[in-house]
């Protein structure tokens, strides 16, 4: 879409300055320099346009997490998806922020904890946010 809205401004400043160039030569010269300064605008905003690089948002992705289920993802890609309670699960290499969802029955609470098995926090269903993983080493289901 944007290379097309650049294109467009630069083949109707073109035609712009083109038009103000044969103006030029014959008696609407003067009424044509608004035209040129006009064209010469639009050629800089279209330049500004064509260099410029489009931020691109980086979407994180949806965590498919099946009902029942309490499920985690790193930035590194490495996930987890537990339902069986009173199970202390030892997490995959989770790393930097990611995904955490609880989608287990409303009001089941999910225990996340250190390498040293220290409680860090707890999720209660449903819940979908952000964590960072990288401190989180162990996780109970419910």
């Amino acid at each position: 879409m944007a290379v097309r809205k650049t294109a467009a401004i630069l083949s109707a400043a073109a035609a712009l300055v083109a038009g103000s160039l044969f103006g030029l030569m014959g008696p609407a010269a003067a009424s044509a320099r608004p035209d040129a300064a006009l064209a010469a605008e639009a050629l800089a905003g279209a330049r500004q346009h064509a260099v410029e690089s489009p931020t691109v948002a980086k979407a994180a992705a949806a965590l498919s997490c099946s009902y029942t289920y309490v499920c985690g993802q790193g930035s590194n890609g490495n996930s987890f998806a537990y339902t069986k309670c009173n199970t202390l699960y030892q997490l995959p290499n989770l790393t930097g922020s990611g995904p955490l969802v609880n989608n287990q029955t409303p009001g089941t609470v999910a225990y996340f904890y250190d390498k040293n098995q220290n409680f860090l926090f707890s999720s209660t269903a449903y819940q979908s946010t952000t964590v960072n993983w990288t401190p989180v080493w162990y996780a109970i289901a419910c």
